[in-house]
């Protein structure tokens, strides 16, 4: 990535984390009077709410009216009691700032403190009074919305418990062969009516054909443009063993070409009908309707199988499913989609005169959908095949770990399946007793939970397996600063936010899919988001996750200006790496707080705030964290002063090595055995520590040697000078020098001092050194003698004593 892009992104990630960070207030507060006009009218809407959801005879028709409407009133009730509380706290502030009034005894306040320090008041209790009447049009709006969500329920249950004739009744067989051809007749006559209408209406048949031209157009180019796209990146049978990743990819381009763009299409041609032409209520505008919503079900239920299971090339398989049985599921998969498909189309366009139909209908498709799902829930169709590879290592060990028999999970798995069985048997016995409301329900939430977990699951498997991709490439983890083990943890988080995503989507559509209301889950969310009062305290997981992001963008900014600075800019400077590495670790400490000030100001916490919490800090510093801040500090003055810094050579205790890392609490130093060692820093301040280092990189090297009594002593220090001389690292200044130590019991005792370049290599280049000493040695035949001793032997005289 290019350096103007980079830059790019960390100025777009600074604005919006300072523009999240920052607080918005109004310029001005709304008068007193505009308010009450609306906290009155929000009350008498929930009055007339109120009055309406109390009558015997209340119409249902009005509940998607009395919903909408409690959700603007809560909105605008949120917006007003954030706004009123924002200013108060202003008001507060000020008033906070005209300081304590005076006691009695003390001297009066200026008028113009006095008139201020009453506007505030005043302006506090207004605002205060104003935030708890906001408040309490949110508990009645939450208070009814529950009560109506129970009304819709019990209509509901209602309509599913009303039984209609029996399809086995006679007067049902009788009638159904004439409601059968009523409805096909209908349907077959109500495009030519619909084609009638239009054409009275004064539109010409160029007009009326010009949108299903472009349609077909359109349709012309998303198949080309399918085909390419299956040819480029599709899967090819020609690839025996592709990996999971080439796999999920074919699988993914197979959902795409056969799942999205004909749903796109027939997205496209419900748009042309409803809009390119005028379709009023009737017939023709349900047909369109239901042919439509029936088509994206039956897309989905023929892609999204044959994306996962690839019956026709087993390898391609990104379910662990054997092959024999993957074509299985397929097929009747597929056949249940359409089917249920069918329901979907017969359900918009039936009516009340085709109940005979409806009901013969619904017993016979409730039964071959029943037969279907429990043929469906059969163990060997979803038995793990062992010879089916994810791909990673760590897919493969979960995959191992899966085929483990677990008995709890084995006995959850047999709890659900007789569950969908008992379901499925139950709605196709409603059919047959009358009960088709109840039928198409049950078999149509089970059929609707099916094709949203497996949507789920591929879009999981997709967004999971990239997020992998991306983490393990070199260049994000170099752009990012981050090691391999935490490129590995960052992958592991994100993938895991993701899949709460999923799975709380996938809840929704759930709740969504067996009825319940969309409304009551947008409800529910936007409460949870908007804030959840507990006591005296407001939670807003919104302000949480917009929190979250400052803190993560933030962090994020200033690792990518550290490794700027760390890798570009001081680079270019005169200061040695200690000193570049002091300024990079100080400017991530200023990070970490910058991002700490400003996650507290998104979630709206005031600096008086933050200071009372630093001085209940301070307290507990003072009683249970003193190695830790006592560490901190040290770590600190180890940055700023340089006593030591990273690749010095230092020696502490029988610790010998060299500085990798300072960090907050400790340093760390990796030994010449390869050892990591870890000191606190509160040592390295109070304790004496040798730094080979700390001035430059020369040491001195000491070899003692003995030479034999009668050897030339001049011929000895020459020889010595010449090998240090001759041996790499070692310097001309300061020179070498040889002393004349000592006349030792068994020889000549000299010292030869020289030193080298590089501490780190003091040791080898002793080695060296003393590996020249003694071929030097030898070519000018001077002797290092052995120990002598003289032992006295006690005399004959002695002996006989």
């Amino acid at each position: 990535m290019s350096t103007v892009v980079k830059s790019l992104l960390v100025f777009g990630l600074l604005f919006s984390a300072f523009a999240m960070a920052t607080p918005t207030t109004a310029n001005a507060a709304e008068p007193a009077w505009k308010f009450n006009r609306a906290f009155n009218a929000w009350t008498q809407s929930l009055d007339a709410i109120e009055t309406e959801l109390a009558k015997p005879e209340h119409a249902a028709e009005e509940d998607e009216g009395f919903r909408e409407t409690l959700t603007q009133i809560r909105a605008d009730a949120v917006t007003a009691r954030d706004a009123a509380a924002d200013f108060a706290t202003n008001s507060q502030d000020l008033l906070a700032a005209l300081g304590q009034r005076p006691t009695e005894g003390e001297p009066e306040e200026a008028r113009d403190v006095q008139e201020k320090r009453r506007q505030y008041e005043a302006e506090v209790a207004d605002f205060r009074g104003r935030a708890a009447q906001a408040q309490l049009i949110i508990r009645r709006v939450d208070s009814l919305s529950v009560r109506l969500s129970g009304i819709e329920q019990g209509q509901a249950v209602a309509t599913l418990l009303t039984r209609t004739p029996s399809p086995l009744g006679w007067t049902t067989l009788k009638a159904s062969p004439d409601a059968t051809l009523a409805y096909l007749s209908r349907l077959s006559v109500a495009p030519l009516k619909w084609w009638r209408v239009t054409a009275e209406e004064d539109q010409s048949a160029l007009k009326r054909l010009t949108p299903i031209g472009v349609l077909i157009i359109i349709l012309g180019i998303a198949l080309f443009g399918r085909r390419l796209l299956v040819d480029w990146l599709g899967r090819d049978e020609r690839n025996p063993e592709p990996s999971y990743t080439r796999r999920l990819v074919g699988a993914s381009i197979e959902a795409l070409a056969n799942g999205l763009l004909p749903a796109l299409f027939a997205g496209l041609l419900w748009m042309t009908f409803n809009y390119a032409f005028t379709l009023n209520e009737g017939p023709f505008l349900n047909l369109v309707n239901g042919f439509v919503t029936a088509l994206l079900v039956t897309i989905a239920a023929l892609s999204l199988p044959r994306a996962a299971l690839s019956p026709s090339l087993p390898n391609w398989r990104v379910a662990p499913i054997k092959p024999k049985y993957a074509r299985h599921l397929t097929r009747r998969i597929g056949a249940l989609g359409i089917l249920f498909s069918s329901d979907i189309f017969v359900s918009f366009t039936t009516n009340p005169a085709d109940a005979s139909f409806l009901a013969l209908y619904s017993a016979l498709t409730a039964t071959l959908e029943a037969i279907l799902i429990i043929d469906l829930l059969r163990p060997a169709l979803w038995r793990a095949d062992p010879d089916w590879r994810a791909g990673h290592p760590e897919d493969e060990q979960a995959q191992v770990a899966s085929q483990k028999t677990d008995p709890r999970r084995k006995f959850a798995w047999q709890g659900l399946r007789i569950a969908i069985a008992l379901i499925a048997l139950t709605g196709a016995m409603a059919a047959w007793v009358g009960y088709t409301a109840l039928s198409i329900y049950l078999i149509g939430s089970l059929i609707g939970s099916a094709l949203t977990v497996g949507a789920l699951f591929l879009a999981r498997a997709l967004f999971a397996e990239w997020i992998g991709i991306l983490m393990r490439r070199k260049e994000t983890a170099d752009w990012l600063a981050l090691s391999e083990d935490g490129s590995s943890t960052v992958a592991f988080w994100l993938i895991s936010f993701m899949q709460v995503a999923v799975y709380i989507a996938g809840a929704a559509l759930i709740g969504a899919v067996w009825g319940m209301p969309l409304n009551d889950i947008w409800t529910i969310t936007y409460n949870l988001l908007t804030g959840i009062s507990i006591g005296g305290v407001t939670i807003s997981f919104a302000d949480i996750l917009e929190a979250l992001f400052v803190f993560i963008a933030t962090i994020i900014i200033f690792r990518l200006i550290k490794k700027l600075l760390r890798e570009t800019v001081l680079p270019q400077t005169r200061l040695d790496a200690g000193a570049q590495y002091s300024i990079a670790t100080v400017f991530g400490y200023v990070g970490i707080i910058t991002a700490v000030l400003l996650t507290a100001t998104t979630l709206g916490v005031e600096f008086q705030s933050l200071l009372i919490i630093a001085g209940a800090l301070s307290v507990g510093i003072g009683f249970g964290l003193q190695n830790i801040a006592n560490n901190f500090i040290s770590g600190l003055i180890l940055l700023f002063e340089r006593p030591i810094k990273v690749g010095d050579l230092i020696e502490i205790g029988d610790t010998l090595g060299h500085i990798t890392h300072i960090n907050v609490r400790r340093t760390e130093v990796e030994t010449f055995q390869r050892a990591e060692v870890m000191i606190p820093n509160s040592e390295l301040v109070a304790t004496s520590v040798i730094n080979w280092t700390h001035s430059d990189r020369k040491a001195r090297i000491e070899v003692n040697v003995g030479v034999a009594y009668g050897s030339d002593t001049e011929l000895v220090r020459e020889t010595l000078i010449a090998a240090a001389k001759n041996v790499d690292k070692i310097v001309s200044w300061p020179s070498p020098d040889v002393l004349f130590l000592d006349f030792g019991d068994s020889s000549l005792n000299f010292q030869l001092r020289c030193f080298t370049s590089d501490v780190s290599s003091r040791i080898t280049t002793s080695s060296s050194l003393r590996f020249e000493i003694d071929r030097l040695f030898r070519e000018a035949g001077i002797e290092i003698p052995f120990p002598q001793r003289v032992v006295h032997m006690a005399s004959d005289e002695n002996k006989a004593t």
